[in-house]
């Protein structure tokens, strides 16, 4: 019996040994999931946390082609620990607050990182793209129809709706700072009959191809400058900033504390990273972010190499 007992105790006590083993490899193996939403912007920066964050050691699982409400979810759930947002976003659409007109990037990204931070999400530093939504139309039928400013379109719109052919990506036709919320500040409506909605990127592609007058485009699409579209100025300041910021959930930060200077190193590679917004930093950063943006929609490179060139380029990888 006692030959039996020792080994007992022996076969449990090498279970025991096995599974602290166990355990230590998984505490010491850094793993977290990064998530992106669909489209180009978003493809770059998941790419460009995701290998930079592999550089640094971690294990990264990579949850790409996400709605803006589906990363939230991720995030909200546990299931997603970093993403790259943007301010307004958060602020409007997940925090569901009322944007006042011509709150600076500044005050915004502050609101946001105060409010969110009792959802135990860390906003990082920012980088000041602005990549707000914007609506577009090519130079010749801006001239034809006086367009300068989005109350200029609006006019146009109260007196030719039914003319007008419109292209707006889907999300953007319901979110509560989409259309439906910009048409009750400027006091228009687009006629149904003559609107569209599709895919993020297919509004790019009917105005390129002309079969739009009018498209929703974001402030750092690379068509914008490679086509010299004609973007009606926000002129009484509806939009919100989009400025791309890092978001990690609070548990992850405190368990690897290093993540936050990991992304604050690439945050600091845009103009201006790490100080306060000014207009001509927040220029140069869309400038930026058009260029890695044509990168892909235009050279038709994969996000992981225009990231992984980024990172070579300003030192992050070798």
């Amino acid at each position: 019996m006692r030959k039996f007992t020792v080994q007992v105790t022996v076969a449990l006590l090498a279970c025991v040994i096995v599974s602290v083993g166990s355990l230590h490899g998984r505490a010491a193996e850094k793993r977290v999931t990064v998530g992106n939403k669909n489209f180009t912007e978003q493809y770059v920066v998941g790419q460009l946390m995701k290998q930079l964050l592999e550089n640094r050691g971690f294990k990264v699982d990579l949850r790409s082609d996400l709605t803006s409400m589906a990363l939230r979810a991720g995030m909200e759930s546990g299931d997603i620990d970093i993403c790259a947002d943007y301010t307004g976003t958060a602020w409007m659409v997940h925090l569901k607050q009322e944007f006042e007109p011509r709150t600076d990037h500044n005050q915004l990204y502050e609101r946001v990182k105060e409010a969110d931070a009792k959802n135990q999400f860390i906003w990082l530093n920012p980088m000041w793209n602005n990549n707000t939504y914007a609506l577009a139309c090519w130079p010749g039928f801006a001239r034809q129809h006086s367009l300068s400013t989005l109350s200029d379109l609006a006019e146009l719109y109260r007196t030719k709706a039914t003319q007008i052919k419109t292209f707006v990506n889907f999300e953007f036709s319901t979110r509560p700072d989409g259309l439906p919320a910009l048409e009750r500040f400027y006091d228009f409506e687009v006629h149904r009959r003559t609107l569209r909605t599709g895919t993020p990127g297919a509004s790019l592609i009917a105005l390129k191809e002309r079969q739009t007058d009018i498209a929703m485009v974001f402030g750092t699409d690379a068509s914008i400058a490679k086509y010299g579209w004609h973007i009606c100025s926000d002129d009484k300041s509806f939009f919100p900033p989009y400025d791309l910021t890092p978001c990690v959930r609070e548990e992850v930060l405190k368990e690897h504390l290093e993540i936050a200077h990991i992304l604050n190193e690439l945050v600091y590679t845009f103009p201006g990273g790490g100080e306060p917004a000014t207009p001509d930093m927040v220029a140069a950063c869309q400038r930026v972010w058009q260029n890695l943006n044509a990168r892909v929609d235009i050279d038709k490179m994969e996000p992981s190499e225009v990231a992984r060139d980024y990172l070579v380029e300003h030192g992050l990888v070798k």
